[in-house]
């Protein structure tokens, strides 16, 4: 398996956010590195960033650095055209799993690959997930995933559903190469219970910050 790693440092709304210092004297690149380093080879990661700064990080574990055209970057790129960039280079035909460092708290992998192995031939990707139970709306106040009045069921008895919490993706080769997209068509729902906060602004890296350092005892 081949492991690539999204690792641009533009962020807007966190300046530096992947390679900042998060606890201690790691950044949530070191964070994520050394959970890999714990059932990877460093040969077997590729690390994108359009920031040469990023190389020496790859080097300290011996991963692979790629270099990103920078209009690969922010939040109007398509997600195809990524995957695509950064999945083309790595060499070989085994799988690829997509990982993200956003999400320190999550930490299952070694389980994830044990499960993808034992679904392998039914699915085409893995995407890990957490259970939604709760009652939403739609911007028109109509309800979703349950009815109003006498139809109305409770939270125990709704549909389940799931939330991508975009820390780990694995794929055949072959999907990544036809999709071109983080999911394939037939993927298995890697779902975990842990608590997983995804760091997206200011407050979740405070927030992440202050879980990760009561979870470090």
């Amino acid at each position: 398996m081949k492991i690539v790693i999204p690792l641009q440092t533009c962020s807007s709304r966190i300046k530096h956010k992947n390679i900042r210092p998060f606890y201690e004297d790691d950044s949530l690149f070191d964070i994520k590195a050394k959970q890999i380093l714990a059932f990877e080879k460093p040969e077997n990661v590729y690390v994108s960033s359009e920031n040469s700064i990023v190389k020496d990080l790859c080097d300290k574990y011996g991963f692979n650095f790629m270099l990103r055209d920078p209009a690969l970057c922010g939040n109007e790129v398509y997600q195809p055209d990524l995957i695509k960039a950064l999945t083309d280079p790595v060499p070989g035909d085994d799988d690829i799993a997509w990982i993200q460092v956003t999400s320190p708290l999550f930490n299952e992998f070694v389980r994830a690959i044990k499960e993808w192995e034992q679904v392998r031939n039914q699915h085409d990707s893995l995407v890990a997930v957490k259970r939604f139970k709760g009652h939403l709306l739609d911007d028109k106040a109509n309800p979703v995933n349950y009815a109003f009045g006498y139809w109305h069921k409770v939270s125990q008895k709704l549909p389940p559903l799931y939330t991508v919490l975009w820390s780990l993706f694995i794929l055949k080769r072959e999907a990544v190469k036809k999709f071109q997209y983080h999911i394939g068509v037939n993927p298995y729902l890697f779902v975990t219970e842990s608590m997983v906060i995804d760091i997206d602004y200011e407050e979740d890296f405070e927030l992440a910050q202050i879980v990760y350092k009561k979870l470090q005892g």
